[in-house]
C-alpha cells in the first residue's frame, strides 16, 4: 500500500487593489517568465489589447480588467471584475513553478493593496448586523422617549442615511482598479493618490457626523 501526499490546490482570491501600468507589466513578466513565446492579450472595460503600449493609449482607469497568458502546458488569466479580483494558474507537471508564480503576483497585490476596502469587505456582515441591531434598538425605543420629528428634522436624517449609503457604495461598487498609466512617482499628487479612499470617507464621514449630531440634538430638546 502506498501513502501519497495530495497536492493543494493554487489560491485564487487576490485582495482588492490599486494597480498601474507598471504592476501589470511586472504581472505579466512573472506569469510569462520574461519569455516571448507566450501570447497575452488584454481586456481593459469594454477594449481588447495586444499589448502594453496598446493598454497606455487607452488612458483612464478601469475596474473591469483581464488579462489571459497562454503557451505550450500553461495558460494563466488575471481577472478583476467589480466583486472579486481573481487568479487562475494552470500548469502541466511540476507545480512548484505555479505556485513561485502566484506567490509573486500575490506580493505585488499586498504591496497596493486598498486596505480600507478590503478591511470593510472582511467585515461586512458584522457591519451590516450592526446596523441592522440598531435600527431595531431604535424603532424600538425611540417612540416611547422622543418628540414628533419635523420636516426639519426628518431632511437631515434622510442626508445623514443617504451619507451613509454613498460611503457603503463607495466602498462596496468595486472590487481592484488599474490605472492605465505609471504611478506619479513624488509629491503631493502621490500622496493624494495613495490616501484617496481614506480621504473621500473621511470628509463623508465628517458630514454624517455633523449631520447626525444635529439630528440628536434636536431630537433630544
Amino acid at each position: 500500500m502506498a501513502i501519497r501526499v495530495l497536492q493543494q490546490s493554487i489560491p485564487t482570491k487576490l485582495p482588492p487593489a490599486k494597480l498601474y501600468l507598471d504592476d501589470i507589466n511586472e504581472i505579466l513578466q512573472i506569469l510569462t517568465d520574461s519569455s516571448e513565446d507566450c501570447q497575452a492579450s488584454f481586456v481593459a472595460g469594454t477594449s481588447k489589447c495586444d499589448t502594453l503600449d496598446d493598454l497606455k493609449d487607452l488612458r483612464g482607469r478601469t475596474t473591469h480588467f483581464v488579462m489571459n497568458i497562454s503557451s505550450p502546458g500553461k495558460h494563466h488569466t488575471l481577472e478583476l471584475t467589480t466583486s472579486a479580483t481573481r487568479i487562475h494558474i494552470h500548469e502541466i507537471g511540476d507545480q512548484l513553478p505555479a505556485w513561485s508564480k502566484y506567490v509573486n503576483v500575490a506580493a505585488i497585490f499586498e504591496r497596493r493593496k486598498l486596505r480600507l476596502k478590503s478591511a470593510v469587505r472582511s467585515v461586512g456582515l458584522w457591519i451590516f448586523a450592526g446596523l441592522w441591531l440598531l435600527t431595531v434598538a431604535v424603532w424600538t425605543f425611540a417612540p416611547h422617549v422622543a418628540k414628533p420629528i419635523s420636516i426639519d428634522k426628518v431632511r437631515h436624517l434622510v442626508t445623514g442615511v443617504l451619507l451613509a449609503a454613498a460611503v457603503v457604495y463607495y466602498l462596496v461598487s468595486s472590487h481592484s482598479v488599474v490605472y492605465l498609466r505609471p504611478p506619479h512617482k513624488v509629491g503631493l499628487g502621490r500622496w493624494l493618490e495613495d490616501h484617496k479612499p481614506e480621504i473621500i470617507v473621511g470628509i463623508i464621514c465628517a458630514l454624517m457626523g455633523a449631520i447626525s449630531s444635529r439630528v440628536v440634538e434636536k431630537l433630544w430638546k
